[in-house]
């Protein structure tokens, strides 16, 4: 049996690492920084003086890989579980409303309007209706009507919540997925589920752990500068501190962020349109923390679209920000306290704050470039990729990364 050599140890690759791990392959790691974890890191921030999330993730109940992999881990019971009820505050109207899916079923929230999604009528709701079979070429806003206070109140902060992608762009299947995965499907599958602490705790510790009690350590600082192919085949992984000969029976797993992938296969055609997500976080005392309403709050007519109510920190997030890319991060964070501040119905003195910009997080999840996607072709007979971006029916997740790096394992053919 050859080795198998992993390329990254974000959440694909940790996931991939895991099960290369029980199934007891001879593999070696290799992370290109000095931490693990990718987008779902944690790390303590010295300016604020306590440990942050780097950004915030949605995670469901219907997440199974999610699920498993906690359980693989260990650290299920670093997790909470959130009831499916949904605060949201419409910042031009003035407006605290909830969406209760765990009291009230379908019909109590179409047919009464107390309980339903304010100013909507029954007719906006039949939108619902038109997810159940959908052409992969068609996008969100294709099938509801923009115009409706459903679009304003659930579809666009549901889609850009979900997919990091406008409704104009995000495409409609992908969603659809979702959707008959979770809402479909009933109440038991659209509880969310967060860290108690944070996703360090919860994903990357654990899995970590995971692997040196199993002797698997992770090679830090080892960033792969070229990939050299012969007959089809990777033969060299080429690392600033080393290259690798990589013999016949061998096999290899990149792990790797999509635009991180195009520069070693720039033949390849990708997607070359990458949305950022801005996170801002903002230390806050607990007599602060006490006015917010819940622990996750959906934000309407704002640049804010959802906050995370942590311990000791909100964590403020903007999906779809490409448009806020260049603007000064005190000014990002002035204008995101001045909105948080009008939900709380009080003026406050800007605490202090940390706001980070990931660039590229993920690719415009629009129909045409997930049909790139589906045909990403053709590669090394003795690779395969992992990253949330390789799950093509999902949105770009952890639940989608967790899932990739377990198929790339179940494919290998040792």
């Amino acid at each position: 049996m050859g080795k198998l050599y992993i390329i990254g140890s974000g959440l694909a690759g940790l996931s991939a690492s895991l099960w290369a791990s029980k199934k007891k392959l001879d593999m070696h790691i290799f992370e290109s920084t000095g931490m693990s974890g990718g987008r779902c890191r944690s790390f303590y921030d010295k300016k604020m003086e306590i440990e942050i999330d780097n950004g915030n993730h949605i995670v469901l109940s219907a997440n199974n890989n999610f699920y498993e992999f906690c359980q693989i881990v260990e650290s299920v019971n670093s997790l909470k579980k959130i009831p499916p009820i949904f605060n949201f505050f419409n910042l031009e109207e003035k407006l605290y409303w909830k969406l209760d899916l765990y009291q009230n079923g379908p019909s109590s929230i179409i047919f009464n309007k107390e309980k339903g999604i304010p100013n909507s009528k029954v007719s906006d709701y039949y939108s619902l209706l038109n997810f159940l079979f959908v052409k992969k070429s068609a996008k969100v806003e294709d099938l509801i009507n923009k115009h409706s206070t459903l679009y304003k109140n659930f579809w666009e902060p549901f889609t850009l919540g979900i997919m990091n992608t406008s409704p104009r762009h995000a495409s409609a299947n992908v969603l659809s997925n979702v959707l008959k995965k979770t809402l479909f499907r009933g109440k038991d599958f659209f509880f969310v589920y967060q860290p108690i602490k944070n996703w360090n705790k919860t994903l990357i510790e654990p899995a970590i752990a995971y692997l040196k009690k199993r002797k698997k350590d992770i090679m830090y600082n080892h960033s792969l500068k070229g990939i050299e192919i012969k007959d089809n085949r990777i033969c060299k992984l080429q690392f600033n501190r080393m290259d690798i000969n990589v013999n016949k029976n061998d096999k290899v797993i990149l792990a790797l962020p999509l635009n991180i992938f195009g520069k070693f296969f720039p033949s390849i055609l990708i997607p070359s349109e990458f949305n950022t997500i801005i996170n801002i976080h903002y230390k806050l005392s607990d007599q602060i923390l006490k006015k917010f309403r819940s622990e996750i709050i959906g934000m309407i007519e704002s640049k804010s679209q959802w906050i995370f109510v942590k311990k000791g920190y909100i964590s403020i997030t903007i999906s779809d920000a490409n448009k806020f890319e260049d603007i000064p991060n005190d000014i990002i964070a002035k204008l995101v306290w001045k909105e948080v501040c009008e939900y709380l119905a009080e003026t406050l003195k800007l605490p202090t704050f940390r706001v980070i910009k990931e660039k590229k997080a993920t690719y415009n999840q629009s129909p045409e470039n997930n049909h790139l996607l589906r045909n990403i072709n053709p590669l090394p007979k003795n690779l395969l990729i992992a990253g949330d971006w390789t799950q093509n029916k999902l949105p770009c997740t952890i639940e989608g990364s967790i899932l990739s790096g377990k198929k790339a394992v179940e494919l290998l053919d040792f």
